[in-house]
């Protein structure tokens, strides 16, 4: 049986005001890079938006 890979960080819109890891992250900063065990209760609460979506390479299936 495989194990699967651990995904990386992706980039998530950030929709509201939040605090992560004892800082403040405010929309101007327009984006973060988050783990997605990160971004889970973010996602949830409205905080960020939906991971930016990377455009596949046409070898990559």
């Amino acid at each position: 049986m495989a194990t699967p890979k651990p995904q990386g960080r992706q980039d998530y819109t950030i929709l509201q005001k939040f605090r992560l890891n004892g800082r403040w992250y405010d929309t101007s900063e327009k984006t973060i890079a988050l783990l997605p065990a990160q971004a889970s209760f973010l996602l949830l609460n409205g905080k960020i938006g939906k991971p930016a979506q990377v455009p596949v390479k046409q070898g990559d299936k």
